[in-house]
């Protein structure tokens, strides 16, 4: 069968975008997670971090479904920078986005919330942080913030926060700019470090530039390290407010590869909203 497909991208964190709106079966059954994989394979395919397939329903509470695949073909629970390039996707696609106050999308994380800025920015209100090691995805006894962890073949223990915001993150802060060397060398082997992270987890590497700056580059699960990672974001910022780097109820800056997204962790822990823009690329057609 030929598909169409549109390429669109968050701060640089790139997607091949499906209009499913119909919940085609025939399509589901064509998508298999070797065709994803070979999709999303930039030298092979088309080429992107991640498959979404957006999807309408007769809910009028919740019209919206984002079905979101990683580069390997794998199934995952959320992505921030997909989910802005979701809901430009269904602008384009002439759904009613702009007319709703908030916009309702179910994820495999739960209901999010999302809605157009006045400045045709997107934001996103994502899923509560939590650091409870069952939503961090860490096999630890208490909460691990600030915690030593030590990572097979890796000779010294790496100390960084568990995070679960609707996926699991582990975000390591140090003093020194992460070199490109041990971003692969330790996101590689703690991403599949199953003893610890029994779903994998994704590994974010940051850095306090400000107090209201961070400098983050982020190695996802199933992918390898990206331009830019929403979930990502929202974890990091998080990470810092609760180590007390950063505060409450200020939008934090963090500037990725790609471009930089704000992020606002609110006070008590109530609410995490992720900021940015969403690009779409190109359109085209592909046979599968």
């Amino acid at each position: 069968m030929d598909l169409s497909f549109y390429k669109y991208h968050g701060a640089g964190n790139d997607f091949i975008m499906l209009d499913n709106r119909a919940d085609d079966r025939r399509l589901w059954n064509a998508l298999t997670p070797e065709k994803i994989e070979q999709l999303c394979i930039r030298h092979h395919g088309i080429g992107a971090d991640g498959l979404i397939l957006a999807i309408k329903s007769d809910n009028p509470e919740m019209p919206y479904t984002m079905g979101y695949f990683n580069a390997d073909g794998t199934p995952a629970e959320m992505c921030g920078n997909g989910l802005r390039c979701l809901v430009r996707f269904l602008d384009d696609l002439g759904e009613p986005v702009r007319e709703m106050e908030r916009i309702n999308i179910m994820t495999g994380a739960g209901p999010v919330q999302a809605a157009f800025t006045e400045d045709n920015l997107i934001r996103v209100w994502m899923p509560i942080p939590s650091f409870h090691p069952r939503d961090a995805g860490i096999d630890y006894p208490t909460e691990a913030v600030d915690a030593e962890v030590e990572i097979p073949g890796w000779p010294n223990p790496l100390m960084g926060t568990a995070v679960g915001v609707g996926n699991p993150h582990f975000v390591l802060y140090n003093a020194e700019m992460w070199e490109g060397y041990l971003v692969h060398e330790i996101g590689a082997r703690m991403a599949i470090y199953k003893d610890l992270f029994p779903n994998g987890v994704n590994v974010g590497f940051a850095r306090k530039e400000g107090d209201n700056l961070m400098s983050l580059v982020v190695w996802e699960r199933g992918v390898g390290p990206t331009l830019a990672c929403g979930s990502g974001a929202i974890a990091a910022a998080a990470a810092g407010v609760k180590t007390g780097r950063y505060d409450f109820d200020e939008q934090i800056m963090i500037r990725m590869p790609g471009g930089l997204l704000g992020v606002t962790i609110g006070q008590d822990w109530k609410s995490a909203v992720l900021e940015g823009d969403a690009v779409r690329v190109f359109e085209g057609k592909v046979e599968i």
